[in-house]
């Protein structure tokens, strides 16, 4: 059961109109670590990107360069592209739980233009999570035509959930989701054997190499953050405005009263779905497709175990996957209540809000130094925005401003080395020699390989 041609078409139109002027942006921020880093491809499918393993990630951006050579717009391109893909997967699950044509469009539609997928899809290095959505919403679909437990069908729920997670390790929670009732339209369905054992075999592999952000840590002490960020995360799924990149939200000073009320809140607005989930079809496998997909964000383990003490990241696309179920859970808990005709005014509606919105907040994206200084309005905790607009400025010629902007980001950091270094740099431009040799000689105490850099050649 699909969509049809004409609405894909209007899926892939829609797709356009909100992401079109994304092409003439740039390359920004970890595009040029990742995205335009050229790399052999026998070490595609096995480098990792700093604390990530993502090799179809990398795959693509190779093929882009491919077809594109450095041209930032045929990167774009292909995130616009992808995205659409995935919007029209969204309502083909929808449309295959049971929703119907006309929700199972208007889920689509939503999906695609909702502000908050920006964060995705305007930042090539966004992709993680769209790719991730599509095989994540390619497995669901086709477990739908396995019979048996290792037929070719469930062979290839299987690979899908490979293809996930080698695009982004937030669906190693997805299999979960194929043992719920109607996620199979058979009375009795098969087991999803294969992709739990996939899924396992990639979580013990990467409990095996990931390193330090699988450390429970002070799980007590962040539990009334991860209720707050809970919270907001629903509140830009409702009310998507005041979007920005670096998202935090504070670890210490709640008091008890608070940390109660939150979780009293997120407790009953949790129910109020599980609700909804149970009037609508397929309801409870949209409800657990973005609870599985959510979860594995949700800073239980911290994203940013190095600062997991002061703030939690709750970045904008960690909502790109939830949202595939949350957005045709809402539609359908909608269509009971609203008449049709209503019921597409409200939509049309929502997409003429939704546009302009996409369209003003794609050109923050326009290139670097117009995303750091939009980003800093929000006063981020992490030092890294800081300083790599003070390596902008440091490059344009204005050390004095790159000085502000170091001495920023190390108060946020004040053991960063590198942060260090470069102001020493800043200063030395300005004629202050002595401050610079003092930070200088601060960066090499706090990293003596730094040294190599002061002596002669």
């Amino acid at each position: 059961m699909t969509l049809g041609w004409r609405r894909a078409a209007c899926i892939c139109a829609l797709a356009a109109a909100c992401y079109g002027n994304t092409l003439a942006n740039d390359f920004v921020w970890d595009d040029r670590l990742t995205a335009i880093v050229p790399r052999r491809a026998t070490r595609l499918l096995t480098e990792r990107v700093g604390s990530y393993y993502r090799p179809l990630v990398m795959l693509s951006f190779a093929w882009d360069r491919v077809l594109w050579g450095e041209h930032a717009a045929g990167f774009h391109a292909t995130n616009l592209v992808l995205h659409a893909a995935a919007g029209c997967l969204v309502g083909t699950l929808a449309m295959g739980l049971g929703l119907g044509e006309g929700p199972a469009f208007a889920s689509a539609l939503l999906f695609v233009a909702h502000p908050v997928q920006t964060d995705a899809v305007a930042y090539v290095s966004g992709r993680t999570d769209v790719l991730c959505a599509l095989f994540a919403l390619g497995a669901l679909l086709v477990w739908h035509r396995a019979r048996a437990p290792a037929d070719p069908w469930a062979v290839a729920t299987a690979l899908l959930v490979v293809g996930a997670l080698a695009s982004k390790e937030t669906a190693v929670l997805l299999p979960l989701v194929l043992l719920v009732p109607g996620a199979h339209p058979a009375a009795r369905p098969p087991r999803p054997l294969l992709p739990f054992v996939v899924a396992a075999a990639w979580l013990a592999i990467w409990m095996r190499v990931g390193g330090p952000a699988l450390q429970l840590g002070s799980l007590a002490a962040r539990l009334p953050a991860i209720a707050a960020a809970t919270l907001e995360a629903l509140r830009l799924v409702v009310w998507p405005v005041d979007l920005h990149l670096e998202r935090f939200v504070p670890v210490p000073g709640w008091s008890t009263m608070t940390a109660v009320a939150l979780w009293i809140s997120l407790v009953a607005i949790v129910a109020a779905l599980a609700l909804a989930a149970s009037r609508v079809a397929g309801g409870w496998v949209l409800l657990a497709l973005a609870a599985a997909t959510y979860l594995p964000v949700a800073n239980v383990v911290p994203i940013y175990p190095a600062i997991a003490d002061r703030a939690l990241f709750t970045a904008e696309h960690f909502l790109y996957l939830p949202l595939c179920g949350l957005v045709p859970l809402g539609v359908g808990v909608a269509a009971q209540w609203v008449p049709v005709a209503a019921g597409r005014a409200i939509v049309a509606a929502l997409l003429v809000a939704s546009v302009p919105l996409v369209v003003a907040r794609n050109r923050d994206w326009r290139d670097e130094e117009t995303l750091f200084r939009d980003t800093l309005r929000y006063e981020p905790p992490a030092a890294r925005v800081w300083y790599d607009l003070a390596n902008l400025r440091l490059a344009a010629g204005d050390p004095a401003e790159a000085e502000r902007l170091y001495r920023a980001a190390l108060a946020r950091s004040p053991r960063d080395a590198a942060a260090h270094l470069n102001l020493g740099i800043a200063l030395q431009r300005q004629g202050r020699g002595r401050e610079a040799v003092a930070e200088y000689d601060e960066a090499v105490r706090l990293d003596p390989s730094l040294a190599n850099a002061f002596r002669p050649r």
